[in-house]
């Protein structure tokens, strides 16, 4: 187990989440151990496993037991839109930044360009145009 703040990954913060609640040498866990580690009741478990959301190993008619593996990938499942979320909007926030960088730099090539004008102007020499850089990407 890793101790409280170093859990930076979702794979660590889900093995702290169910090292806290089972100890570390049982890898398969019961119904009541599960429902601790997911803060749900006995029978929102058992609901988890026929719907098969949850897999699970039968014991016996009435008994199931989850092995750590298992529970852990289906706590990590809940992690995956949040991360998808989290890399969208940096994506985002990058076509932003491209798009402002885009922008300051037909700025900056206009102005650039009204200077030559403006200094071929003043010491009367006459300057061939000067060939205008696209700025557009391409894709």
């Amino acid at each position: 187990m890793t101790s409280g703040n170093t859990a930076t990954t979702p794979e660590q913060i889900v093995g702290d989440l169910i090292d806290a609640a089972v100890p570390d040498d049982e890898q398969m866990l019961e119904v009541g151990q599960v429902a601790k580690v997911l803060g749900v009741t006995n029978r929102a478990v058992l609901y988890l496993l026929q719907d098969n959301r949850l897999s699970y190993i039968r014991t016996g008619k009435r008994g199931y037991r989850i092995p750590r593996p298992l529970l852990a990938e289906y706590l990590l499942q809940g992690f995956a839109p949040r991360q998808l979320t989290a890399a969208e909007q940096q994506l985002a926030e990058a076509r932003r930044a491209i798009q402002d960088a885009e922008t300051k730099l037909a700025d900056l090539t206009a102005r650039i360009n009204e200077a030559e004008v403006t200094l071929a102007l003043v010491e009367g020499v006459d300057t061939p145009p000067r060939r205008r850089r696209s700025t557009q990407t391409v894709s």
